[in-house]
């Protein structure tokens, strides 16, 4: 049912204090005493109960009355029964025979008979008292025996005809039942995409635009720092560019705190919140306020591996998928190159999750750009998927015309390259036009200060030595003047008694020693 809980019916007991064994005395964990008389013992909490009453929300009813067992759950529903009927002090053949009346009545379509048999051998290998295990870890929790653990193994024929089914929530890029992570430093629009993600997922739509969700879910969204009001205008943009008014996505489900993690009461209230709403995916988001008790143990793998299993038990538990909303290193080495999963923020994270969703920024965010974003999307996962895109999101701002919206436009990875390097060749070309414009203006200065130097006029060597320019760049210069009237040509009498040609800026006196050419 749950990571540590356990049921017992007629014929089962637990030891309680002030129980003695040869080992010592049993006592109550420090704040859980349940030092009272069973006529007052509490109710069971909520969440508990309702998981106690919940049937498979996917399952489909049979004529009959029974549920019909689709493909992907058939071998967990009959490990289950079969666990129970264990319980029960049933023998392998009984097991066998009540597995092979439901396979055949209710699994669609019915697992092999060699699976079947399976099935019964390895949970008849329980004692009775011991079965109540595989309800709650499947056949993954082996029986024990004289306090010893005991680790089984099974054949390569066997593990070639089980049925290991992965379902995927948005083909190729999250999978049911591993913990995810949406990651990226400021200004990725984490708590947007993943407003995104959760309608996506709630109606059977695109993701994005682009990417395909097969089937709708129930989705949780507990967002704990942007606030209401910011939630419900992203919530409004996103839902209409999907084509859909909000309060048509029903299976989408929103709350505005977030748990405390590795807290039991906030971990119980949490698995109530996910019973009462029925929920597959859960997003939570912001990570970092969910982990107020960390201190300054970020760094420490374990004491994040605390908080992080509690989540992790929880989802085991109830089913339900948690994608968590985390950051990125402040400082990276390329910070506009698509993110990698060792620059996730603090430690555990990496290890703790299954499947990712990275973002990173391909520019430098402009905050007069009129909310426009270029991002990267890395996706990957352990059970095998992986892909790198480029985003291009459309916000506006509330001073724009068409006011705020949410237009995104999905890349190819080695599209958004190409689409960089161009660029960046449009870059180059008009910083070096530039460059070429500054050098030729600061040339053309030199030039005139220069002529103003010797306002008798001068030789043109004299000038182009003076201003230090380079005789090509010099003589285009002397043109250019001279065709806008700045500049005249003139007879330098030297006195050696030779007379040279030189340049004289335009409207100056003609004194002794410089002779206008027309004259």
């Amino acid at each position: 049912m749950a990571p540590g809980v356990d049921i017992r019916t007629d014929g089962g007991y637990f030891l309680i204090p002030p129980s003695r064994t040869a080992d010592g005395a049993y006592r109550w964990v420090p704040g859980l005493e349940l030092d009272t008389s069973a006529d007052r013992l509490p109710e069971p909490l909520g969440w508990l109960a309702a998981l106690l009453d919940r049937s498979d929300p996917r399952a489909t009813p049979l004529a009959e009355g029974g549920i019909a067992i689709a493909e992907g759950q058939r071998n967990t529903a009959l490990t289950r029964l079969a666990g129970t009927t264990r319980r029960a002090g049933m023998t392998q053949a009984e097991i066998l025979a009540a597995l092979r009346q439901v396979n055949a009545d209710r699994c669609r379509p019915p697992l092999p008979e060699q699976e079947v048999e399976r099935i019964a051998s390895s949970v008849a290998r329980y004692e009775p008292d011991q079965a109540t295990s595989i309800l709650v870890h499947g056949l993954d929790c082996q029986p024990a025996a004289s306090g010893q653990p005991r680790f089984a193994g099974i054949t390569s024929a066997e593990l070639a005809a089980a049925e290991y089914a992965l379902e995927y929530l948005i083909d190729g890029l999250l999978v049911r039942g591993q913990p995810g992570i949406i990651a990226g430093p400021k200004k990725t629009l984490k708590t947007n995409i993943s407003i995104d993600l959760a309608l996506s997922l709630s109606e059977a739509g695109l993701f994005l635009g682009r990417f395909n969700v097969p089937t709708s879910v129930r989705v949780g969204v507990m967002s704990g720092e942007s606030g209401a009001a910011t939630i419900q205008e992203t919530a409004l943009r996103i839902a209409a560019a999907k084509g859909r008014p909000l309060p048509e996505y029903e299976n989408a489900i929103w709350c505005f705190e977030v748990p405390q993690l590795g807290q039991a009461q906030h971990m119980a209230a949490l698995g109530e919140f996910i019973a009462k709403h029925k929920l597959e995916v859960l997003i939570l988001d912001p990570t970092y306020l969910m982990m107020l008790g960390l201190g300054d143990d970020a760094g420490n793998l374990f004491v994040v591996g605390r908080f992080l299993k509690s989540l992790g038990e929880l989802a085991q538990g109830t089913g339900c998928t948690p994608i968590l909303c985390h950051h990125l290193r402040k400082t990276r080495a390329e910070p506009y190159e698509p993110p990698e999963l060792e620059e996730i923020a603090w430690a555990g994270f990496q290890e703790f999750v299954r499947q990712w969703m990275l973002l990173g920024r391909r520019k430098r965010f402009d905050s007069a750009a009129g909310g426009h974003h270029e991002l990267w999307m890395s996706v990957g996962g352990s059970a095998g998927h992986s892909g790198l895109w480029a985003l291009n999101i459309d916000e506006g701002t509330l001073q724009d015309p068409r006011g705020r919206r949410w237009e995104v436009e999905v890349l190819n990875a080695h599209e958004a390259y190409d689409q960089r390097a161009a660029v960046e060749e449009e870059q180059a070309e008009r910083r070096k036009q530039r460059s070429q414009q500054r050098r030729a203006q600061q040339d053309r200065d030199a030039v005139l200060e220069a002529l103003g130097r010797f306002p008798q006029g001068e030789t043109a060597r004299t000038i182009r030595e003076t201003a230090g320019v380079a005789s090509r760049r010099f003589n285009s210069i002397i043109e250019e003047l001279a065709g806008a009237g700045v500049v005249e040509a003139c007879v330098i009498a030297k006195q050696n008694g030779q007379n040279y040609s030189g340049y004289r800026l335009t409207g100056t006196d003609c004194p002794s020693g410089a002779v206008p050419v027309s004259q």
